[in-house]
């Protein structure tokens, strides 16, 4: 109980703070917020919804703002996979966008203390055996694995050194296809984890920690952190790509197939395709390992002798 007041408190105060901070930033005229135009008192009101939301355990409402607050931070995984492979992180136009990326991690933050506050978590009950998920889940899981083939393959291709797939000639480095292969690696890894015994329990080749339970928000956490990036970014970028190849938008002069590139087409269904299984298999997983209450039959229920032992812990 402890805790949850003090995450409810840090909450509340982060989210007032970054909201007043952002409406003094709207006040002097900065009115782009997380790389949006014209947002930043939208995103302030949000902020301090959030914080009243917390103040008056308005639980619904804190989840819903939770998600917007996600959904604006949307870009922030590409910030991060920018700054590991350049060292910097810039916009859409090739211009410095530190203060973009700090406030799309600061929207992350806040998301995830509502989501941290507004979580109930059941501690007794009976942790269900490992098993593995149902088939058509398994089947989503493996679809959302072989979403990754077309934006992989287009970059690894491109490292290699087949013109005409990267826009303008651009061609990925040795270090930039390790860093890609190593990632794609982790998000298989994760999303089989959620489909399969062993991301219920550790399995042996994890030698110490083999036939030990995994803890739920182990794999829960970074799912519902990332999962939201990519089905937005996914989504997003398939309507871009579908309005400059009808001809609607322009990118730098060109429009059609020729502006978006084969990498342009590949990041949608990859992105989006990933992000959308994510979704479907931690929903599953959260069901799937969640405990179950177990009380004693009617007669050893009357002879205990405490009220507490009708749940096992």
């Amino acid at each position: 109980m402890q805790l949850r007041v003090w995450v409810a408190g840090a909450t509340a105060a982060f989210t007032a703070l970054f909201g007043i901070g952002t409406g003094i930033g709207a006040f002097a005229g900065h009115d782009q917020f997380a790389g949006f135009p014209h947002a930043a008192w939208p995103g302030a009101a949000v902020l301090l919804l959030a914080t009243a939301a917390v103040l008056t355990h308005r639980r619904w409402a804190a989840w819903t703002l939770a998600v917007v607050l996600l959904a604006g931070s949307c870009w922030l995984l590409l910030n991060l996979v920018e700054l590991a492979l350049t060292g910097t992180v810039t916009d859409r136009h090739g211009d410095p966008a530190w203060l973009a990326f700090l406030e799309r991690l600061g929207l992350t933050t806040a998301g995830a203390l509502l989501v941290a506050t507004t979580v109930r978590r059941r501690t007794a009950g009976l942790r269900p055996l490992a098993h593995s998920a149902p088939a058509r889940i398994r089947r989503i899981a493996y679809a959302g694995c072989a979403a990754w083939l077309p934006y992989g393959g287009v970059h690894l291709l491109g490292a290699f050194g087949v013109p005409g797939l990267e826009p303008e000639g651009f061609r990925p480095s040795p270090s930039m296809a390790i860093a890609l292969c190593v990632g794609l690696s982790l998000a298989v890894f994760l999303l089989l984890g959620l489909v399969h015994p062993w991301g219920m329990v550790f399995p042996r080749w994890t030698i110490l920690l083999a036939g030990r339970r995994v803890p739920r928000f182990l794999p829960i956490v970074p799912v519902w952190l990332i999962a939201p990036t990519f089905v937005l970014y996914g989504l997003g970028a398939g309507v871009y790509v579908m309005l400059l190849i009808g001809g609607v938008l322009h990118w730098h002069g060109r429009t059609g197939l020729d502006a978006a590139g084969y990498i342009g087409v590949a990041q949608p269904i990859s992105f989006a395709g990933y992000g959308l299984a994510l979704t479907v298999c931690a929903v599953s997983y959260q069901l799937r390992t969640r405990p179950t209450p177990v009380t004693l039959p009617p007669k050893l229920e009357a002879e205990s002798p405490e009220p507490s032992s009708r749940t096992a812990l």
